[in-house]
């Protein structure tokens, strides 16, 4: 037997993408938009409604090419999380991304950081 099963249907363009996704057995609508701005910068929005308690998640995000190895991204959702990645790539393949969030709601504690690092040979 299926544990968990989606659906979805999507439409592409070459500058946009949107799609509509029934999720977790058919519990949770999730309906998402992408836009390539120019070449080097792109914005989405995504939301998500669950049909068992009428919550609605709304989320959107930016993306944008600084030069042809570093990429600035950032996410602003509606539980008032305010995110930020900044990801440069110094050799062929291998990555160091340096990321953030802070929550406004929780104002005393701390923001969380991180780093990655993706070494590939």
């Amino acid at each position: 037997s299926f544990t968990k099963y989606n659906t979805g249907i999507t439409f592409n363009r070459p500058d946009f993408s949107a799609a509509l996704i029934l999720m977790d057995k058919g519990q949770s609508l999730k309906a998402s938009y992408f836009h390539t701005v120019n070449p080097s910068t792109a914005v989405a929005a995504e939301m998500i409604h669950r049909f068992s308690n009428y919550e609605n998640q709304f989320t959107i995000g930016s993306s944008h090419a600084i030069d042809p190895f570093t990429s600035l991204k950032t996410r602003f959702s509606d539980n008032r999380k305010v995110g930020m990645l900044y990801q440069r790539e110094w050799r062929p393949k291998s990555l160091v991304t340096f990321s953030s969030e802070y929550d406004t709601k929780a104002t005393n504690s701390a923001t969380k950081f991180g780093i990655a690092l993706a070494l590939k040979p």
